[in-house]
């Protein structure tokens, strides 16, 4: 306790205080708790003063039962050094804080810019009265209780909402935002966004994630945009493995993504991996979802998709729209088809639109403009002597199909499946001359195929129709009339 001496030993012996025991007559508390919450600093020019003051909160518990808030006021210097050094799941010391009593108000909504206390107390540090420090790590086995309250929600797991229950009633939240709580499993954790505000220039970074529940498999968007949340999620949530307990997280309708998503706000808490026989519950049902549902096409192995010899059920191209989007709509997020199409676009003259490349590690996507992966995770993979490319190139070839009912226009060839079918590997493919190209494009072009497709619905970790090719076979006039008179 460092500060001690520069402060109050002199005068104050130090009381050894549970949370419950904490009342304003009490000025030498010790507080031993856990750091489950805090925000970004606010950093503002002091009146009457040439000095920079800040102020920032920190969520704590030191029991099942109860969390409070712990507010700072203090120097720039002051508060940015409790902001860097004080990290998510830390055990602090609260040494001397002011003990300040509120009452709520009757017919006053909860503040939105902190979590809700389950005491009606609020700590406060300033540069005068009380300070917070790191608890030492030579004690920390004695407060291994206090550590599992990183597990232990101190409200209870079968009081969430399903998230299937805010899709039903998204006509209301598209007028206002909501604050529920919800038990979620991680289903996928897209590449951080990085991009500069207009306004003030400043670099901002944004983590989107699909998370989902039993009552709704196909997921919902889960957007954090506060840094230390965003650096704990890239580092330990691990997709199909870690369950959430989201407490007062933001509901809103999204315009873009047509449906509702989830925000983490100033007054959301976050439990990880929660006791319960719910989350049991949860990680049975995870174990039965596909990861496939998440991936995107650049992710996807060929080990994952439909065999092409199960694929049977011939359709038209409007029953494919129709069970996409119209009157045949399920509620199954993928199918199979058969389909017997003449090839009317296939840009293989166009060889650097076709081609693309991903991390060899992740499968992420990959602008061509870049040699190395944007994640911090696949960089030891390509280090320690490692020599070669860190990425590599795979075909994403679009074509339509046409019928006698309309076009296919998302039909897409993935690598291996391309590879076999133009007898060509990505570098030999790029070799090609014109000439080459042109004549290899006409083989395909205007002649009628028997093609199976699998169709992957649009959802909120993949916004855009999915389809694509298993197997293809050229097919005789005389072949394809006998098909389309039975069918």
């Amino acid at each position: 306790m460092s500060e001690l001496s520069n402060r109050t030993q002199s005068k104050l012996e130090l009381l050894p205080k549970k949370l419950s025991e904490l009342h304003p007559d009490i000025d030498n508390a010790l507080v031993v708790a856990l750091v489950i919450n805090k925000t970004e600093p606010n950093i503002f020019a002091a009146k009457n003063d040439t000095q920079y003051r800040g102020v920032m909160n920190f969520t704590i518990r030191d029991s099942e039962q109860h969390v409070i808030n712990c507010k700072v006021w203090d120097r720039q210097e002051k508060v940015l050094h409790y902001y860097e050094n004080v990290k998510l799941g830390d055990i602090v010391d609260v040494i001397c804080p002011k003990i300040t009593l509120y009452q709520e108000k009757k017919d006053v909504k909860q503040p939105s810019y902190q979590p809700i206390a389950t005491l009606p107390i609020t700590l406060i540090l300033t540069e005068r009265e009380g300070f917070l420090e790191k608890h030492s790590y030579h004690d920390l086995n004695s407060y291994s209780k206090i550590r599992q309250l990183w597990r232990l929600p101190h409200k209870p797991l079968y009081g969430v909402l399903n998230l299937a229950d805010i899709n039903t009633s998204n006509s209301n939240i598209k007028t206002q935002s909501y604050f529920f709580d919800f038990l979620v499993m991680v289903g996928s954790v897209k590449p951080l966004r990085e991009f500069k505000t207009p306004r003030d220039n400043k670099l901002k970074r944004c983590l989107e994630i699909v998370v989902f529940d039993k009552s709704s498999p196909g997921g919902m968007l889960l957007t954090i945009w506060q840094r230390d949340w965003i650096e704990r999620a890239l580092e330990f949530w691990k997709p199909l493995h870690t369950i959430l307990h989201l407490i007062d997280f933001k509901v809103s309708y999204s315009d873009f993504y047509k449906s509702c998503t989830l925000s983490l706000t100033r007054r959301s808490l976050i439990y990880e991996n929660p006791y319960g026989q719910e989350t049991q519950a949860l990680a049975q049902f995870a174990s039965t979802i596909s990861k496939t549902n998440f991936e995107t096409v650049n992710q996807i192995q060929i080990e994952t998709l439909p065999k092409p010899e199960d694929v049977c059920a011939i359709m038209t191209v409007r029953q494919i729209y129709e069970r996409i989007q119209g009157s045949l709509l399920d509620d199954k997020q993928q199918f199979t088809a058969v389909l017997y199409a003449m090839i009317t676009k296939f840009n293989l003259d166009l060889p650097n639109s076709l081609i693309n490349k991903r991390c060899k590690s992740c499968h992420r996507f990959m602008p061509k403009e870049k040699t190395a992966c944007d994640s911090e995770k696949c960089l030891p993979e390509f280090s320690f002597g490692y020599s070669g490319d860190n990425y590599e190139k795979f075909f994403n070839i679009n074509l339509h199909l046409s019928d006698h009912t309309g076009t296919l226009i998302e039909a897409a060839l993935t690598d291996t499946i391309a590879s076999r079918l133009l007898g060509f590997n990505t570098s030999e493919f790029l070799e090609l001359k014109e000439e080459q190209l042109n004549k290899l494009k006409w083989s395909f072009l205007m002649d009628y195929f028997e093609v199976k497709i699998v169709i992957r619905k649009p959802s909120i970790s993949r916004k855009k129709l999915m389809i694509l090719v298993l197997d293809m076979r050229a097919i005789e006039l005389d072949e394809l009339s006998k098909i389309i008179t039975v069918f």
